[in-house]
């Protein structure tokens, strides 16, 4: 069980939902006081080690459940938590908030990706009642006690993804428009998963993300940034390009689908990341190469079509 306040106030507070089973993989951020919020509790695996470490603190109700994006990692244990808390609301984005209410089309997509690894990685997401479920805008203001979270459209990673700036405490909960950082490295690996994934849109939210007022980065995988927020989100511009410019050029070398990932795979490790065996190891389970690969092939693929 992990919780760690993340300043000497009353501010946001760090847990470790303990995702596939490992520390420091997912981290949701428990936002105090009478009124509490949830932002990213994580997939339906962690709802136990979550609820627990609710309990720990002392929360016996939720006021909301805010998510940054549908992805299972990240939103698959809403309804459980939704049902262990039948008072709090489920606020997302809305072009994808009916996804909560049927799920179905959701987990046959996140399939069609992890195949049988689905359930013993993810779980299976429960509904929520579409009268819980808050549809969300860009510009939106949503108030929690003392803390005001104000929504940030940063489609890139996915077209409904939202970051969220705290106001209060100058807090940036970017959900993954920028990237995976785990502890203890400086190096960010870009998140381009299928289907949606876009190169230029990603690159597009982080300048606007870089042009808010944030005093700190809190990254969902996993806590906060080691960087300052300007610095972080050029870092993580640079690794973009870098990662897609190294697609491309071994996209135009590879003879097929296993010298692509191959190459890919030689080329994070010849220069684009210099990391540990074990950093290396938290990546390929958070946010592996074959996934990015994944998402930046699907992309070319539209490219393609459209020209």
């Amino acid at each position: 069980m992990s919780v760690r306040p993340l300043t000497d106030e009353e501010g946001p507070v760090q847990l470790d939902a303990l995702m596939f089973g490992e520390p420091e993989r997912l981290s949701p951020y428990l936002l105090p006081g009478k009124e509490p919020a949830l932002i990213d509790p994580g997939p339906a695996t962690s709802f136990s080690q979550v609820i627990e470490t609710l309990d720990m603190l002392g929360i016996e109700s939720l006021s909301a459940i805010v998510l940054t994006h549908i992805h299972l990692d990240h939103a698959g244990g809403v309804g459980l938590l939704a049902r262990r808390y039948p008072d709090c609301q489920v606020l997302i984005h809305e072009r994808v908030a009916g996804l909560l209410s049927e799920p179905e089309p959701l987990v046959q997509s996140v399939e069609s990706v992890w195949g049988d690894r689905t359930d013993a990685l993810f779980g299976r997401p429960v509904p929520v009642a579409g009268d819980r479920v808050h549809p969300l805008s860009d510009g939106d203001r949503l108030t929690f006690g003392r803390f005001e979270l104000e929504a940030v459209w940063t489609p890139g990673h996915t077209r409904a993804h939202m970051a969220f700036l705290e106001h209060t405490t100058g807090s940036l909960f970017c959900g993954d428009a920028i990237g995976v950082q785990l502890p203890g490295s400086p190096v960010l690996r870009p998140s381009t998963p299928p289907s949606d994934f876009s190169t230029e849109t990603a690159l597009a939210s982080m300048e606007r993300l870089a042009g808010l007022d944030a005093e700190r980065v809190l990254l969902p995988h996993f806590g906060p940034a080691r960087q300052r927020a300007g610095e972080l989100l050029e870092l993580a511009r640079k690794t973009l390009l870098e990662w897609h410019e190294a697609f491309l050029r071994v996209r135009e070398a590879a003879d097929d689908e296993l010298e692509l990932e191959r190459l890919m795979n030689a080329a994070v490790e010849g220069g684009l990341e210099r990391v540990g065996p074990a950093t290396r190891r938290g990546f390929e389970q958070v946010n592996p190469v074959w996934l990015n690969l994944a998402g930046l092939r699907d992309e070319a693929e539209r490219m393609s079509s459209r020209s």
